[in-house]
């Protein structure tokens, strides 16, 4: 078995009651059978609590004002303290380390949904690279797992990297090429035409991002709408599709994109281009973000074969989370601290990343709604 992770994945170490959101609230907890059958056999007095505030049938610990009953006043578990680490649930003893599952490869990262895994993402400067090692383990052996198809997804993944992480291009170049090969990557799979996917990647390495391949992508972009227009249109679908986690949600959302009321729209351009410069390291930690949605979601592809809507929610959740950035901007009229960067981060992954049906309808909507065309996207990055 192969396990891959970011070379960053050792250096998170939870900080428990200091965290400024616990992972311990705004979301059920589901706890695995092993942990149920441990909680059922607990004896002494703390067993009377764990039969009175875990909900047996739906396998979750209840929550009380949205927090889970075994959080303590100074956000520490009390299971934990009460009983032991060994204690802990398969989602409470991994959390924020996350798992994708393919068959001789186990990759490992950590969810953007959590502040202190936020930190380590939105701080770090230099490209990331990832660790390969090879452990002796029982590999799971999937059905009707199309091996041809997952190697050529690593193989353009690594080529994605490559190109997004060249910093030398600007990063909307960049993001334009990887639409672009997700686009005909998506053909190529449809048209079942697996043995073209290498020349593809060597025309887009021969195409580059120079002057030819921008001006294509601007005859391609189509559309009569404004960036801020196309952009107010991610919301409008989006939203009202998805369920809300958090109470504080649509308020978050509602203070934070106020500016795409207030203003016209050449005016949220000129508002763009002011983030843009008051904060010069977003072009590296928007990077940073593309590059963590692809390595988590981008090979699951092999599943479902949906790999241009995993290209597009690389893009689009990024774009997003810039939106909300640059709202907090206009309010503050200060440059933002990556304090809140990393809260505008872990609360928008808590409400898509904490939800299985939240990921799945904002696949679907990438795939199939016209807001998010290929040609409208290209726009809003021309």
């Amino acid at each position: 078995m192969q396990i891959t992770a970011p070379d960053f994945y050792k250096k998170f170490s939870c900080i428990a009651g200091a965290c400024p959101a616990t992972c311990c609230a705004g979301w059920q907890i589901v706890i695995d059978e092993k942990s149920l059958k441990r909680y059922a056999r607990h004896k002494g007095p703390f067993a009377n609590r764990l039969k009175n505030d875990i909900n047996w049938k739906e396998q979750v610990f209840r929550q009380y004002h949205h927090r889970c009953a075994f959080l303590n006043e100074e956000n520490l578990c009390d299971i934990y303290t009460e009983a032991g680490p060994d204690m802990l649930c398969d989602t409470c003893r991994k959390y924020p380390r996350h798992i994708e599952e393919f068959e001789g490869l186990r990759e490992l990262s950590l969810s953007l949904s959590c502040p202190e895994a936020a930190k380590l993402l939105l701080s770090r400067q230099e490209p990331i690279t990832f660790v390969t090692k090879e452990k002796t383990s029982s590999e799971e052996t999937f059905d009707s797992f199309d091996y041809l198809l997952f190697t050529e997804l690593m193989d353009t993944r690594e080529q994605m990297f490559s190109i997004l992480q060249d910093r030398n291009i600007p990063l909307n170049a960049r993001l334009l090429k990887l639409l672009a090969m997700g686009h005909d990557f998506q053909l190529c799979l449809d048209k079942n035409k697996l043995y073209c996917w290498e020349g593809i990647r060597k025309k887009h390495v021969q195409t580059g991002t120079g002057e030819d391949f921008l001006e294509k992508a601007s005859n391609w972009s189509k559309g009569s709408k404004s960036i801020p227009e196309l952009i107010r249109d991610f919301w409008s679908v989006l939203v009202p599709e998805m369920e809300v986690l958090s109470p504080s949600w649509h308020s978050f959302l509602k203070e934070n994109l106020s500016f795409h009321t207030q203003y016209d729209d050449q005016e949220i351009l000129q508002l763009y281009k002011s983030f843009q410069d008051a904060m010069p390291k977003w072009q590296v930690q928007a990077e940073q973000l593309v590059l963590y949605w692809l390595y988590t979601y981008f090979c699951g592809a092999v599943y479902d074969d949906q790999i241009f809507a995993k290209v597009k929610l690389a893009i689009v959740c990024t774009l997003l989370i810039q939106d909300l950035s640059v709202g907090m901007y206009q309010q503050s009229g200060q440059p933002l601290s990556l304090k809140e960067q990393i809260r505008i981060c872990y609360l928008f992954s808590r409400e898509l990343e904490h939800s299985d049906p939240n990921l799945n309808k904002m696949e679907e909507l990438l795939d199939r709604n016209p807001a998010f065309s290929f040609e409208k996207l290209l726009k809003v990055l021309c």
